[in-house]
């Protein structure tokens, strides 16, 4: 999911962005399907909240599994952001105004790093030293 969407329509699956789908159907600008955080709940978006990504089908049928396909670094990156993003706001709940700003800094780096990673417009060799970077950025702020 690209944007959050709280699901307000009849059948409406709530998304926050990040968060990986299933798409079961297609209909009309919108899908059918599910979060893989919770494969028991089913329900519709708008197909425009999407960015489809190359996957995986492993046991196709009733007990398949679908695997996004996408390069580690940006996933650990993603994965990073998302637990980062709690520490930040207990951050900014306790007042602690040093390491708010500092993990706020890095973390926008890291979501500009991302976003150059994702745009896919850079070379093999930027692309090469650019995870390198998030790499250690990483490495430093799970100290």
């Amino acid at each position: 999911a690209i944007y959050n969407w709280k699901g307000e329509t009849r059948l409406g699956l709530s998304l926050e962005i990040g968060e990986t789908v299933q798409i079961l159907e297609e209909y009309a600008g919108w899908y059918r399907g599910f979060s893989t955080k919770n494969r028991s709940v089913k329900g519709i978006f708008p197909q425009s909240y999407i960015h489809l990504k190359p996957c995986k089908v492993d046991n196709e049928g009733l007990f398949e599994s679908v695997v996004p396909i996408e390069d580690p670094v940006i996933r650990e990156v993603t994965l990073v952001l998302r637990e980062w993003g709690d520490i930040w706001k207990k951050l900014f709940v306790n007042r602690e105004n040093y390491k708010f700003e500092t993990v706020g800094k890095v973390m926008r780096d890291l979501l500009e790093w991302r976003r150059q990673l994702v745009s896919g417009t850079l070379t093999h060799d930027q692309t090469n030293e650019l995870k390198l970077k998030i790499i250690g950025k990483i490495d430093w702020g799970n100290r």
